[in-house]
């Protein structure tokens, strides 16, 4: 006998067992091989790319699948908050590992296994901030909608994470938030000024004194997490402050490009390369291209990737750019 096919509306989206039984679905068809569960009482059809007993979900993924028991007053809070916001965290966050943070009027939540429920006592407004370039957040309003989900506002869920996240986390996500990382308008180009008042508020609150140590290093400008670890590298070396991606020019005016760190007065960058800048063809010879162009203006360029930030390389590294600034 063939099998019952899922109606439309599952096939798409996780659903939750009292759904799929209204639908006509009964409990054996539930149990079939083509259905996952990723959380008691919910059901979804089985991606073939994935190992159906390891379920090893992502953080989207992840909340995606919890979505069908959360109820109009619980949201997606702390890490997990940040992470759909699209802002960096840990990688065991990212690859669904961490346990969903889920805060509500009541501290409720849906009490499932890998998912952590948190109390607040007012939520107040929804509006979707899907779209790219979004309006900011506005003061007073506590819940967005980031594709379909309830999700916290990025500042606030930025503080929440403060005994969740280590220093250097939570200065990378405050980077991240008063830069231009995510794609979501109310998760970029915030304020530091909107960071100090919410850790002001904040008062009392579990691992705020973590949160406030990172607002002091928190920089606007900051265009990758891993600019953000080569200055706090160097910061915690006792050397100046740098400045960052600041455009610079050659002495006839001609413009020169934007270094992640420079330090103007001795005319030394400071740069961080990933593998794309090697993997893209046009990246790479634009790099090229652009470090002899300071190199014709007087400027010493200083290159390094993610092995320089760690061990004896991080220490090779911090004294190169000693020696430099000498």
């Amino acid at each position: 006998m063939s099998r019952i096919t899922v109606p439309d509306p599952f096939a798409d989206r996780p659903f939750t067992v009292a759904e799929a039984r209204r639908a006509g679905l009964g409990v054996g068809r539930l149990r079939g091989a083509d259905l996952e569960a990723p959380y008691r009482g919910v059901r979804r059809l089985v991606d073939p790319g994935r190992d159906r007993h390891g379920l090893a979900l992502d953080l989207i993924e992840a909340a995606r699948s919890l979505r069908p028991l959360m109820l109009d007053d619980w949201r997606f809070s702390h890490v997990t908050a940040l992470g759909l916001w699209g802002l960096p965290v840990p990688w065991r966050v990212r690859d669904g590992r961490e346990p969903l943070h889920v805060t509500s009027t009541d501290g409720r939540g849906p009490r499932r296994p890998g998912v952590v429920t948190h109390r607040v006592r007012s939520i107040t407004d929804v509006s979707d901030a899907n779209d790219v370039g979004a309006a900011r957040f506005e003061p007073g309003r506590r819940r967005l909608l980031v594709d379909g989900l309830s999700v916290d506002d990025p500042v606030t869920a930025w503080v929440e994470s403060g005994s969740l996240l280590t220093l250097d986390d939570l200065v990378r996500a405050g980077d991240a938030i008063v830069g231009s990382w995510s794609r979501y308008g109310p998760a970029r180009e915030r304020t530091v000024d909107e960071l100090e008042r919410a850790v002001r508020s904040a008062r009392g609150r579990r691992g705020v004194s973590r949160v406030r140590e990172a607002l002091e290093l928190v920089r606007p400008g900051v265009e990758s997490p891993k600019e953000t670890e080569l200055r706090l590298l160097l910061a915690r070396a006792g050397l100046p402050e740098p400045e960052i991606n600041a455009e610079t020019y050659d002495d006839s005016g001609r413009y020169l490009g934007k270094p992640d760190l420079r330090y103007l007065w001795c005319k030394v960058a400071v740069e961080y390369e990933g593998d794309e800048h090697r993997r893209d063809p046009w990246r790479f010879r634009t790099d090229i291209l652009r470090r002899e162009r300071f190199a014709d203006a007087g400027w010493r360029t200083i290159r390094s990737t993610d092995d320089d930030l760690h061990g004896r390389r991080a220490d090779e590294l911090v004294a190169r750019v000693r020696r430099c600034l000498a």
